[in-house]
């Protein structure tokens, strides 16, 4: 059942709480105190979250939300091109995970990136790049396929120690250009390259990885 603005609101003030607290005390963060700091009733929360991990790995699927209402209010979002969009959606991303950066340093890639099942931040990635994709010839694995991927661009972002990111920025760039260039297929072969260049010499993935993800590009740009 889809989140009503309501619902979204309390919850975001319960993921809010639930980083202050673990933050400040990671050992010490109880349902009792989340309860006692939000004033919302611990049967409450309970209702909303079946558990205080729950709790916290919602603050990545709530970026999204918070996205989708951000786009919505772009009027011509939609003319915007498939690569644009893209970009767009990986530096908005960027400046929210840094509202509190602390806690997805210590968080992220323990609870979502190294998870034992899909989280649902990656399914809502998946659902976004779906909406991105509408309409377009090889949505079906391109979707699926960046939103696995992009868990490994948020990793990357939060080991970049280079300025103002510069790095993870330049990786955005190649990577929304290169997909790009795969919907439209006639500068695959170039773009391609130039981003498995820059994946495999920046540690992003293996060279294996990147020669698999071209040849899959270029089998659909047919």
């Amino acid at each position: 059942m889809p989140n009503t603005p309501r619902e979204l609101a309390r919850k975001e003030k319960i993921v809010a709480a639930a980083i202050a607290l673990y933050t400040e005390d990671r050992a010490g963060f109880t349902m009792t105190k989340l309860a006692r700091k939000t004033r919302i009733k611990k049967v409450e929360i309970y209702r909303l979250f079946n558990s205080r991990d729950a709790i916290l790995k919602f603050y990545y699927p709530l970026c999204v939300h918070r996205y989708r209402a951000m786009i919505a209010e772009i009027d011509d979002f939609a003319s915007w091109s498939f690569e644009e969009k893209l970009a767009n959606f990986a530096y908005v991303l960027f400046d929210m995970l840094a509202e509190e950066r602390e806690f997805v340093d210590e968080h992220f890639v323990e609870a979502i990136f190294h998870a034992s099942s899909t989280s649902q931040f990656q399914r809502e990635v998946e659902s976004i790049f779906d909406q991105f994709a509408d309409g377009l010839c090889g949505a079906d694995w391109l979707s699926p396929l960046l939103a696995r991927e992009y868990l490994h661009l948020v990793r990357f972002w939060l080991a970049d120690e280079s300025e103002g990111a510069e790095r993870t920025m330049a990786l955005v760039d190649k990577a929304s250009s290169f997909c790009g260039a795969a919907l439209r297929s006639g500068e695959l072969l170039d773009k391609g390259f130039d981003l498995g260049k820059y994946l495999v010499a920046n540690g992003v993935i293996k060279a294996p990885f990147a020669k698999l993800f071209l040849s899959q590009a270029m089998r659909w740009a047919r």
